[in-house]
């Protein structure tokens, strides 16, 4: 197909300007073609015939309604006349080329077309489409699981290591050290806020405690679900750990690789999330379920409509070439069913 506005005399270039999608719809034989004497039995007259199809009166208004309507200037009627003509006798020489055949052309008309489908008959009825409030609190109540939260605790610990054959001294020593940490801690409590050490052990983690990746940031671990029993720490220390009030620290806990103190800097409780803070997303999620939902029923009615048969076991048997798959094309029609669409706002 030409393209390119270099390639055609000045006065073709004014083809640009018409409908692409007659053009397009033109090429696979779609356009009105009535036959000369249909015109005159219609009484309607005849200005042009080309390649067969008549250009009518009626035709020529609607060219000029067209353009209008779609912030084009309008020609005489003669010169208007001239690039429908034109338009026509383009169409029949890349007809007749064979390139209505050819598959880029194919799949960018039915591209066109399915556009256009959906404008007329699809796109509207979904923005139109919407989610009534006892509807949104029936879904509320149906997915009760989605929106009940485990609750979380979240730990600060203080670490001395202990190697299998260490020493009493050693072992004293470790606990000694523990100790002082506690003592520290319990004088001069992090301050909260902003950083690393603000909470937990605070700095006294930096000086007491051997754990590396929590020691710089007040001895924090993070945030750990309540019933979750796989973590890096011993058994006996979450034991000891999952027991305590906010802000609250154990005692000195023995584990297979030393001593540890651990405290709950932080508590959420579980239970199900309340109403009024999931509806706006729940309202998101429903709308798209109820406008996919819809456009499947489209996609189901124009298969039957269209008396679709399909052989999946002979497709099966089809060797297809081993190709890397390619990145969408600008042209590539849009399916059936979308997924999701722009919300709309309540």
């Amino acid at each position: 197909m030409i393209h390119h506005p270099h390639f055609l005399p000045m006065s073709c270039r004014l083809l640009t300007r018409v409908s692409l999608s007659c053009v397009l719809v033109g090429m696979l034989g779609q356009c009105k073609k009535p036959a000369p004497a249909a015109a005159a039995v219609t009484g309607e007259v005849t200005l042009a015939t080309v390649a067969g199809q008549t250009i009518t009166e009626k035709d020529l208004i609607k060219e000029a309604e067209w353009r209008r309507a779609n912030h084009q200037a309008v020609p005489a009627p003669e010169d208007l006349l001239k690039e429908m003509v034109n338009r026509l006798a383009l169409v029949a020489r890349a007809k007749q080329a064979g390139l209505d055949s050819e598959t880029e052309t194919k799949r960018r008309i039915e591209s066109l077309l399915i556009a256009s489908l959906r404008e007329k008959e699809l796109d509207d009825k979904l923005a139109k489409i919407e989610v009534t409030d006892d509807e949104l609190k029936a879904g509320y109540e149906a997915r009760q699981e989605e929106f009940t939260r485990k609750g979380l605790d979240r730990f600060a610990i203080l670490f001395q290591a202990i190697q299998p054959n260490a020493s009493p001294a050693r072992r004293e020593e470790a606990k000694q050290r523990l100790n002082s940490a506690i003592a520290q801690a319990e004088a001069n409590p992090a301050p909260g806020g902003r950083g690393a050490a603000a909470g937990g052990f605070g700095t006294v983690a930096a000086e007491f405690s051997e754990d590396q990746i929590s020691r710089f940031k007040g001895g924090d671990i993070g945030w750990m679900e309540s019933g979750v029993t796989q973590t890096r720490l011993p058994a006996a220390v979450l034991d000891a750990g999952r027991p305590l009030a906010t802000g609250k620290h154990s005692g000195i806990v023995e584990a297979p690789d030393g001593y540890y103190v651990i405290m709950k800097s932080d508590a959420r409780p579980g239970g199900v999330r309340p109403f009024e803070e999931v509806s706006d997303r729940l309202l998101q999620v429903m709308l798209r379920e109820k406008r996919r939902q819809f456009e499947e029923r489209f996609l189901e009615e124009s298969l039957a409509a269209a008396k679709a048969v399909t052989d999946a076991d002979a497709a099966k048997k089809v060797s297809l070439p081993n190709m890397a798959p390619a990145l969408p094309s600008p042209d590539t029609p849009p399916a059936f069913p979308m997924g999701d669409q722009p919300a709309v706002s309540r």
